[in-house]
């Protein structure tokens, strides 16, 4: 009796699967001939973290507190602060890069910012034959910011 069923389930399942590949040969493709056409992305969309400049001033809302590169699963953010003629760190960055190809595109670094300086781009055309052209500093971050629909998503919410 369990070959008997066997059989019929078999054929059960070959029908069905046989049933769904008729019914999508009819609908309508939805292929993208990429790169001649572009699907649009919602906002929020998470692409390369981008370095968020105040519009009044023009200067980078980062103070070079770490905090970014310490919520960072895999190290690829770095941070140095800028040093006054004084010897004290300025709360401006000396340095901030990231390593575009080893990012995991988590957003964690905007959740963990306090001074609303990182927003997600919307930019994912980003590709390179050379994988320095994938290390941004802080003004190629600050550029993607000023060309990009970006948004800061914290929390899972869009703010």
């Amino acid at each position: 009796m369990s070959g008997l069923s066997d059989v019929v389930r078999t054929a059960k399942s070959i029908l069905t699967g046989h049933g769904i590949t008729l019914k999508e040969f009819f609908r309508e493709p939805v292929t993208v001939r990429y790169p001649q056409e572009k699907i649009e992305y919602p906002r929020g969309v998470r692409g390369i973290p981008s370095q968020k400049v105040n519009p009044e001033t023009g200067d980078l809302n980062c103070t070079a507190c770490g905090l970014c590169a310490r919520a960072c699963p895999v190290g690829v953010i770095t941070v140095e602060a800028m040093v006054g003629p004084d010897g004290k760190k300025m709360q401006y960055p000396a340095k901030y890069e990231l390593d575009y190809t080893r990012c995991l595109v988590c957003n964690l670094c905007v959740e963990a910012c306090p001074f609303d300086a990182l927003e997600m781009s919307d930019m994912t055309e980003l590709s390179s034959f050379s994988s320095e052209d994938l290390v941004f500093d802080r003004d190629r971050l600050a550029e993607i910011w000023k060309r990009s629909h970006a948004a800061r998503i914290a929390g899972g919410e869009k703010i």
